[in-house]
């Protein structure tokens, strides 16, 4: 199913990709939040974090944990900044969700593109040994003097029940050596570090960067709003030669609490950050 929400943003549900023009793809959600996402589109309103816990993690054969969903709540949030829109999914009084009703949603084609599971070819492989011999025994058998019906079907049985057996060995293996393959990644790529592009923000008295990309002027005015606030109630100056590094967190732009880190640095012979003030509130109000 493919949705527009807002009236600017494509999402499709079918593989969680999402863009500002309909034959592109800027984002490709992971399963986990594409799930997630696609839940709070089919159930508008308030609803339980038991019952998201179940829909979307327990009935799919995950494990589930308030630790997860507020992870993957997290992510959703910060994704959908990028586009403009705030606090996609709200919180409720006694840790209740709710897709945020001020947000719109049009679905513009509701084809299904999942793929089949069984096909009628494979089903009669999951049936039972009794139902397989009612079927056997349908089929018209040709048997010799020295042969009786019996022992025909229990010489059958062991050739078609060892080809699933072969089946799984092959599938335990396979999962084995990926789980080893993924193992040597991730070893190896754990003393990898990144480093992080700064986004310069435009500022009338201050030079500000931010570690996120602004995707357009909205997200960018309202980052710069954010750190005036902060910046404000800190009693931090703008001064030449000194620059600003801001994050916030995902409540702070609805109620004023959330994360909060500035870093106030000032520039030292061809060093622009050569020493830094850091800031950071875990719980921040203003």
């Amino acid at each position: 199913m493919k949705y527009k929400i807002n009236a600017l943003i494509y999402y499709d549900a079918t593989d969680g990709a999402i863009s500002l023009e309909k034959e592109s793809v800027d984002t490709h959600l992971s399963i986990t939040a594409n799930a997630l996402l696609f839940y709070f589109i089919q159930h508008p309103g308030v609803v339980n974090r038991d019952e998201v816990l179940k829909r979307v993690w327990d009935d799919n054969g995950l494990v589930s944990s308030n630790s997860n969903l507020n992870q993957y709540l997290s992510l959703l949030r910060k994704t959908f900044r990028h586009y403009g829109i705030e606090n996609i999914i709200v919180t409720i009084a006694k840790g209740r969700l709710e897709f945020n009703p001020d947000i719109s949603v049009e679905l513009i084609d509701d084809s299904t593109l999942l793929p089949s599971t069984q096909t009628n070819e494979e089903a009669p492989i999951l049936v039972k040994d009794e139902n397989q011999i009612a079927v056997e025994t349908t089929t018209p058998l040709s048997l010799t003097q020295t042969q009786t019906p019996l022992e025909s079907t229990q010489e059958e049985a062991p050739e078609k029940t060892q080809k699933p057996e072969i089946c799984w060995y092959l599938a335990s293996i396979g999962f084995l050596l990926g789980a080893v393959f993924l193992a040597v990644i991730i070893f190896f790529n754990q003393h990898q570090s990144k480093p992080i592009s700064l986004t310069p923000l435009t500022h009338n008295d201050c030079e500000l960067l931010s570690n996120e990309a602004m995707i357009n002027s909205a997200v960018s005015d309202n980052y710069v709003r954010n750190f005036d606030a902060v910046r404000k109630k800190l009693n931090l100056q703008c001064a030449k030669g000194e620059r600003f590094v801001f994050f916030y967190g995902d409540k702070l732009q609805t109620n004023g609490l959330g994360r909060v880190f500035l870093a106030h640095c000032a520039k030292n012979e061809d060093n622009p950050f050569s020493y830094c003030d850091n800031y950071f509130y875990y719980s921040w109000k203003y």
